[in-house]
């Protein structure tokens, strides 16, 4: 709690005296993040290394154009670093509630529709920020390059890793996308909040990225499908209009989750070593699903 310590007098003087504060642990982001109460209102407070105050500024600001178009998110408050200027504090709105992730299965199946068509409708409003540049095909190749480098650094090797990896490559000019529009980049149960039983909104977005909005379906293939169909059926109905996905829609989405397989991989070892099991688990479910790429038809996309 040092460097919150820090922050504690100019928090003061902007939005007034703190009764209560609260680290919030559960999450893989290197932010610390709080449960912060001021009289009788919540809110969220996130600390970033100073490094990183371009991005939290215009994460901020994008967040702000997105609550005023209706997203259910955190109302951006304030965004300020300290004197010696080793950290920037972002200020939010609280969302009341708990993580779909682990309350959601508990909820009648009607009902958790219900809360994936909400959380459709806000995933469909994120992806309509767009922007001029439409470079996301030659960013991602690049990146997925540096994985497979660094995959193939490793010791560790999953069964047909070579059809996989010859799949991205032969079919990667799929993925062409015609406009670079705002990405969660992490759009699942994890980061949707409920409350009283109903979807109260989505949370953290400091993965935000720009390109193809297809990319966002590889987070529900990891982690929404297997923990709740009913609530990716609901966010899958509302975001495409009940309409069976293309064969073009249905390829590329093939080839980004082919490719999170790699960084899946790469991500793990390198960060979270102790996740492998978990990790490898999901990745040979869906490995088995897709055949290894011989098939391109998600299970949820019918």
């Amino acid at each position: 709690m040092h460097e919150i310590d820090h922050f504690k007098p100019l928090i003061e003087k902007r939005l007034g005296s703190i009764r209560e504060l609260q680290l919030i642990e559960r999450g893989f982001s290197n932010e610390q993040k709080f449960k912060m109460t001021i009289d009788e209102n919540d809110y969220l407070l996130r600390l970033s290394a100073i490094k990183s105050i371009d991005s939290k500024i215009t994460e901020f600001e994008l967040i702000k154009k997105l609550y005023a178009k209706g997203v259910r998110c955190n109302k951006p408050i304030d965004i300020f670093s300290n004197e010696e200027q080793e950290s920037v504090c972002a200020v939010y709105s609280y969302l009341p509630g708990s993580d779909a992730e682990r309350n959601i299965a508990s909820i009648p199946e009607e009902i958790q529709y219900q809360i994936g068509v909400d959380a459709g409708k806000d995933l469909k409003q994120i992806n309509s920020l767009s922007r001029d540049t439409k470079n996301w095909k030659e960013r991602k190749w690049i990146k997925h390059e540096r994985y497979v480098s660094r995959y193939l650094r490793q010791s560790y090797r999953f069964k047909n890793d070579e059809k996989v990896l010859s799949f991205i490559k032969t079919q990667y000019d799929a993925t062409e996308a015609d406009r670079d529009c705002l990405q969660h980049d992490d759009f699942h149960p994890g980061n949707i909040i409920i409350n009283e039983g109903g979807y109260s909104g989505i949370i953290d977005f400091n993965r935000y990225d720009w390109g193809d909005h297809l990319q966002e379906f590889v987070k529900l293939e990891w982690f929404t499908w297997p923990v709740s169909k009913a609530f990716a059926r609901g966010q899958i109905d509302e975001y495409f209009g009940k309409r069976c996905l293309k064969d073009t829609e249905c390829l590329q989405i093939s080839v980004y989750i082919a490719m999170s397989v790699i960084s899946s991989i790469v991500w793990t070892l390198e960060f979270h070593p102790h996740t492998l099991k978990h990790m490898e688990t999901r990745m040979q479910t869906i490995l088995d699903h897709y055949d290894y790429f011989e098939r391109v038809l998600p299970e949820w996309a019918g």
